[in-house]
């Protein structure tokens, strides 16, 4: 017995008093009798708190949605979004925009919106890598198309931030599509009030799943509920796609079932629509796919038996659901499980982490927040919880975009005297060559003396740490670094090394000031890719001619990957993994490791010559840590939400595969809805990313 059969017989079986509907129900949990007008007629009213007769109370006023372009403590109309989509590409025209990839069956524009600048091509010269986010898949899970336009403004409005932002804008194309169900959206938003049937599976209206498929005719459904002929008709855009199409377990022939298939893979205009956004990342340059759904808190997160895909995007899942305390569980599915889902198809097609997001609220549904259990009140979020919704989720996506941009690699270093910038001991660049490498150009080598005060820059390829608005290094929400790298001296030669003290440096924030030939006093390209140190080197390093210095850093980026070892071959995704990535000895995998690729070298005598090949990195050990930038949560730059116990989140064991699941309020949670607790409500004043 699938765990929806066993959700469905428990909720039957605990319903009280009248069906509101005398709709039954086969052995799948589709309605049997959708012709009876004792089923098929009942009209249902959502209310706060009145449940008698036809009437289902929520437990909390009643979300409409609100005409207003800018955010509101609620839900925006379909309108108010589309025009807000299209004021930002006004307001924000080099960092996005909007594009019709396909039209409804009733043949409204679907639009996506490219968020990037206009050269598809990175700092590096290199193509940009992709992101693909979906929204409004199915009509009545109104937190999505909410996170995905928050998305798309924060990402337009922060564009030129000098930072994590621009370095995004810059170097990644993010395509985001935040209602793909028009249609059926627009349904649902038409009847914020009213729904079908029977009150446990209440249809059409608010309830909307699907798109507005009819079965038999060339035209759509029809919007009006009073012509109930049709309202259960559609198809599940979420079981549309070629992996898994037609699975019996989780999906429907049936054109009254809430899973119905449709007649071909990809046949509905929406899923055609989809694909299409895909061609604008462009296809062969996808790295990271999220369809957006509500509820229970999940990644759902097909696997596809590729090793070393699935650890990735099993590491990445873990950094996303971090940054909001763990709430979100982890939901991996068996290679070959597929079920016609956009993940599934995502994943497997393209050979890159995807995974359906279901946003709040958790498997407790309506009571989450003090409302009632009844079998769907999850899809009905409360107006009031929605900034906190969507200030748990835009830093996810954030992070999730920073990581799959690629691992950062040391990019350029100079050593100068401590009082003199102008005087440069070492100089090292590293210049792109082609596509795939990149070649060392030391400008200048002078021999380190012992017991001299230097000052080291270090800059790498992306912003490396994240700031709060009093201008401290934090830790990204969740994500929790060494404040500052381990920074050493390796003379190899010697068997010793010098580790340079952390309490002297800093990441920059500003820009740099000075011209080509002294050394930078700022950043690189954007706040905190780059680090200045002080050191005195140690007089008792024990050199007596020209010794080779490795300059070894160690150090992961914010969203706890480390850096690529070898910069001298360029990092790139292929068929599920990192390519050009190594570990510091050379080793190819998704790891990364300690770069050394940087050699100065020390001398008592300052006209000694550089000497010959310098030995291995050493990195045979790791070493203490330095001290641990502070958790973001802990100091809150503008407003966060935040529970009393989501500064110390305790660990979170993921649950094993499951053979199956859905997209939009998965039959496993449902179970769970039924009975779980009234859980405690959140304090939500601020937003750790703001």
């Amino acid at each position: 017995m699938t765990a929806y059969r066993i959700a469905l017989a428990l909720m039957l079986a605990m319903a009280t008093g009248a069906a509101l509907g005398d709709c039954n129900f086969d052995s799948s949990g589709t309605i049997s009798n959708p012709d009876d007008p004792s089923c098929r007629d009942v009209f249902l009213t959502y209310t706060a708190n009145v449940d008698s007769g036809n009437n289902i109370a929520l437990g909390y006023a009643v979300p409409l949605p609100v005409d207003s372009q800018t955010p509101v403590d609620g839900f925006r109309t379909y309108q108010s979004l589309f025009e807000r989509h299209q004021s930002l590409i006004v307001d924000h025209p080099d960092a996005i925009d909007g594009q019709i990839i396909g039209q409804t069956l009733s043949g409204r524009d679907i639009w996506a919106y490219k968020l990037g600048d206009p050269d598809a091509v990175t700092h590096d010269g290199l193509d940009e890598p992709a992101m693909l986010v979906n929204g409004g898949i199915h009509a009545r899970e109104w937190q999505s198309p909410e996170a995905v336009t928050d998305l798309l403004e924060y990402l337009a409005q922060n564009s030129r931030d000098g930072g994590l932002v621009q370095f995004l804008s810059e170097n990644v194309n993010t395509v985001l599509i935040p209602v793909l169900n028009v249609d059926g959206f627009l349904q649902t938003q038409r009847h914020p009030d009213r729904a079908m049937a029977s009150r446990l599976q209440p249809r059409d209206g608010r309830m909307r799943r699907k798109n507005l498929r009819h079965p038999t005719r060339s035209e759509p459904v029809d919007e009006t509920l009073q012509t109930t002929d049709d309202n259960f008709f559609g198809v599940d855009l979420n079981r549309n796609h070629p992996e898994g199409f037609m699975n019996p377990a989780r999906s429907s022939a049936n054109p009254v079932s809430l899973v119905q298939h449709g007649p071909n893979p990809q046949s509905e205009p929406e899923s055609q629509a989809l694909v299409t956004a895909a061609t604008l990342g462009p296809e062969d340059r996808l790295r990271f796919y999220i369809d957006t759904h509500s509820f229970t808190q999940i990644l759902f997160t097909p696997m596809t038996g590729n090793v070393r895909r699935d650890a990735v995007t099993t590491e990445l899942a873990s950094r996303v659901r971090a940054v909001s305390a763990n709430k979100y569980a982890f939901g991996p599915s068996n290679p070959g499980t597929e079920i016609g889902s956009t993940d599934g198809y995502f994943a497997v097609t393209y050979q890159i982490p995807a995974w359906t997001l279901e946003t709040e609220p958790g498997p407790g549904g309506g009571a989450q927040y003090g409302g009632t259990s009844h079998g769907h009140a999850g899809f009905v979020l409360p107006a009031t919880e929605l900034r906190c919704m969507k200030a748990e989720l835009t830093p996810s996506y954030i992070l999730g975009f920073y990581r799959m941009a690629g691992p950062a690699y040391v990019s350029e270093v100079v050593i100068s005297a401590a009082d003199n910038p102008a005087d440069i001991y070492f100089h090292g660049r590293w210049l792109p060559v082609d596509r795939d490498s990149r070649s060392l150009l030391t400008i200048a080598n002078r021999a380190l003396i012992p017991g001299d005060e230097y000052r080291l820059w270090l800059a790498f390829s992306k912003p490396m740490r994240w700031r709060n608005l009093a201008g401290e290094v934090v830790s990204f929400p969740g994500q929790r670094v060494a404040a500052i790298p381990r920074i050493a001296l390796e003379a190899t030669e010697l068997g010793t090394e010098q580790l340079l003290d952390a309490d002297r440096s800093a990441w920059l924030a500003n820009a740099n000031t000075q011209p080509t030939g002294i050394a930078p006093d700022g950043f690189a390209r954007y706040r905190d890719d780059a680090l200045a140190l002080q050191f005195t080197l140690d007089p008792n390093l024990g050199v007596s001619d020209a010794t080779p210095l490795l300059i070894s850093v160690d150090v992961e980026d914010l969203s706890r990957q480390a850096i690529d070892a070898n910069p001298a071959t360029v990092v790139d995704w292929q068929n599920g993994s990192w390519s050009g990535l190594e570990n510091a000895v050379g080793t190819g995998g998704d790891a990364g490791g300690t770069d050394c690729s940087m050699v100065s070298y020390a001398s008592n005598n300052p006209a000694d010559t550089p000497p010959g090949a310098a030995g291995a990195c050493a990195a045979a050990g790791p070493a203490p840590p330095p001290p641990l930038a502070r958790m973001a949560s802990t100091l809150l730059p503008a407003r966060t939400c935040v529970t009393p116990n989501d500064l110390t989140p305790p660990p979170v064991t993921p649950p094993p595969p499951a053979p199956g699941r859905s997209g939009g309020g998965a039959a496993l949670w449902l179970l769970l809805l039924l009975v779980s607790p009234l859980l405690r409500r959140r304090v939500c004043d601020v937003d750790p990313i703001r």
